[in-house]
């Protein structure tokens, strides 16, 4: 277990009252192992900002057009926000934490780039004996060498960015790629030896009909896929898209195509064996994307890169969305971390009398994080009273077809949960938008076609 845990530990035991010896590191391990799911990092997320493309629906922050000198730095950044902030680990990370690159697209980066990422994780111990490791790809960022080279990095998930399989619709929603170069891209996948390939399709976008959404839908059952994530089209406001749809310049599907592709969605999978587990995700028994259903089950995450929305189940810590801000601010050279043995912090320490190895462990980490603080500009933090937690972690578990586990809230709030929702339930219960057995309150599936009107009762 790393230093760095032990901290945490340590805490935990004296806010549970239990007594732990200096050298009890296996005690320590017992203390994490009685921890619950929601008092340990669950999940690790990793962002890579950069697009050969930006699409035109986007709104996250990636970009388009940085050089390679530039993704180079950013590289550079991130591993040392890796490094600095296991210093300052605000929960332990569990055993098998899942890790998930994405974006952007993370496949911009050089297989080198990325294996240098995947090194500091695992160095600083966030990367540890994973459920899941998940990369995101474009099919146009991929060979099958690449895909090869990502497997044998350790991940054993992939996420491929499809959204359909007519070029014309590609075209117009900005993608790179080619319908047959997606088809490749899902073979080549497999090749590589990805045995849990994921791939992500759109409905309701510009040009697209009945027809030719049951093609695509039909063209990627035959390459017998373990998970489908099936979205939606918002128009995020802002984003190229909704400015041409504003204008009139573009048109979308009218409401009740987009309905009618919604329930195909659901049936034609279902059919196929892919089973609805969330609003828009689907897979075979066992494909779930483990990731994502920590954020489902409101469970704590850490998270590295531009943009990316650390929570540890009482805050959420967002960094800087400006690449250029994040880069000058984690490459600051008066808190640069020299690897020369007798400077650490821009300090000489070559005059630091000897210590015991455990002393010196402890007096190093100390004058590590004397210089934390300085970096703080770097992301904003967002307190969560108790309030906002229940909100969020009901809606949040509504989002699954299991539902909201009752037992588990009551237990992780301290709450009766009738007595906190019971008229919003009840409402819920009565129009038969939700149903409510073995301990779990759940969505119907009349009640996910309103997901959004249902989960506002819980604001």
């Amino acid at each position: 277990m790393l230093m760095e845990d032990t901290a945490c530990v340590d805490q935990y035991a004296a806010e549970h009252g239990l007594s732990l010896f200096s050298s009890g590191s296996v005690v320590k391990v017992l203390v994490i192992n009685m921890m619950e799911r929601w008092e340990q990092f669950q999940g690790v997320y990793v962002h890579t900002p950069f697009c050969l493309q930006k699409c035109l629906y986007c709104d996250f922050p990636s970009y388009a057009g940085f050089t390679e000198t530039v993704r180079q730095q950013y590289v550079d950044a991130l591993c040392r926000e890796i490094k600095i902030r296991s210093l300052q680990r605000e929960l332990p990370v569990a055993e098998n934490a899942t890790v998930y690159f994405g974006g952007g697209t993370p496949t911009v980066l050089t297989v080198e780039q990325l294996a240098g990422i995947v090194a500091g994780l695992k160095e600083y111990g966030w990367w540890k004996e994973p459920a899941e490791a998940t990369i995101e790809a474009n099919p146009g960022t991929v060979d099958a060498e690449k895909l090869k080279t990502l497997h044998e990095m350790g991940f054993d998930r992939i996420s491929l960015g499809v959204q359909s399989l007519q070029n014309n619709e590609l075209r117009a929603l900005g993608r790179i790629h080619s319908a047959e170069e997606a088809l490749r891209a899902i073979e080549e996948a497999k090749l590589a030896g990805f045995q849990r390939v994921n791939a992500d399709l759109m409905s309701g976008i510009p040009c697209q009909t009945v027809e030719s959404f049951r093609d695509t839908m039909n063209q990627i059952l035959q390459m017998n896929l373990s998970h489908i994530s099936a979205y939606c089209l918002i128009l995020e406001e802002g984003t190229p898209l909704e400015r041409l749809v504003s204008s009139g310049r573009v048109t979308l599907p009218d409401e009740d195509i987009s309905y009618l592709m919604y329930e195909m969605t659901t049936e034609i999978l279902a059919q196929a064996g892919l089973r609805r587990y969330e609003i828009s995700n689907y897979a075979k028994p066992g494909q779930e994307s483990l990731h994502n259903i920590v954020y489902w089950h409101y469970e704590p995450y850490a998270a590295f890169g531009v943009g990316a929305c650390t929570f540890n189940g009482k805050e959420r810590r967002t960094n800087t969305a400006d690449v250029q801000e994040y880069i000058k601010g984690w490459r600051k050279e008066g808190s640069e971390l020299q690897n020369d043995e007798n400077t650490m912090n821009g300090k000489d320490t070559s005059s630091v009398p000897m210590l015991s190895p455990e002393k010196e462990k402890k007096g190093v980490t100390d004058l590590l994080l004397s210089s934390v603080n300085e970096y703080r500009g770097l992301w904003q933090t967002e307190p969560l009273d108790r309030r906002t937690q229940i909100s969020e972690a009901m809606i949040m578990g509504l989002r699954m077809t299991e539902g909201t586990d009752i037992n588990k809230m009551e237990k992780r709030f301290d709450i009766n949960i009738m007595n906190y929702y019971g008229k919003e339930i009840q409402t819920l219960l009565d129009k038969k938008l939700a149903e409510c057995e073995d301990g779990k309150l759940r969505l119907t599936d009349y009640g996910m076609r309103f997901g959004n009107r249902v989960f506002e009762k819980f604001i």
